[in-house]
């Protein structure tokens, strides 16, 4: 092959490369804004769906790799619980989680939002009965961090998916000790 050809095809390339990278970009453009409105429609649905009375302050941003943000819940103009955006480790990395908690760190509701869990196992913490397990928990006894904390049939139900369950546990307790700090400063 000759130098010349060797030019020619490395601008070929070059060329598709270029029109392929353009292309990117212009779908990205297009898609980009829809992706994200869905996001956030996503949380709003699972914001109402957690939240049973009272009125959603706005979001305060923490960021501390373990709380991502929270919003107030004020009834009659008191705080009266706190939502948080919580980071737990699953199986397939980091889950985004929605939690509501009464002020003494009572998980009242939560929801598995974003995540890339294992579908037909890890998965199944996407519906609505899978966090029931964990309700009612975090005040005057433990958020359920491992199978042994749970009725048989809840740790038989999450057979398959316990690095999904304890990911979530743990970012759940970790959302119910923020909760009592940050309840006692209110």
């Amino acid at each position: 092959m000759s130098k010349k050809q060797i030019i020619v095809i490395g601008i070929k390339l070059c060329v598709i490369c270029l029109f392929a990278a353009a292309s990117l970009a212009l779908v990205n453009q297009v898609t980009g804004p829809k992706i994200a409105e869905s996001k956030r429609q996503a949380v709003l649905n699972a914001l109402a769906v957690i939240n049973k009375a009272g009125e959603i302050g706005e979001q305060v941003a923490v960021n501390d790799g373990i709380i991502n943000y929270y919003h107030p819940v004020t009834d009659n103009g008191k705080v009266s619980n706190y939502i948080l955006s919580l980071n737990g480790e699953g199986y397939a990395g980091n889950m985004i989680i929605l939690a509501n908690y009464k002020l003494d760190g009572e998980l009242i509701d939560a929801k598995l939002m974003d995540n890339a869990e294992t579908p037909g196992l890890g998965k199944r913490a996407e519906e609505d009965w899978y966090m029931e397990k964990y309700k009612g928990f975090g005040a005057k006894s433990a958020i359920p961090t491992k199978k042994g904390m749970l009725q048989q049939a809840d740790a038989d139900i999450i057979g398959g998916a316990t690095i999904t369950f304890v990911g979530i546990g743990k970012g759940l307790e970790n959302g119910s000790e923020f909760v009592k700090k940050l309840g006692g400063q209110k």
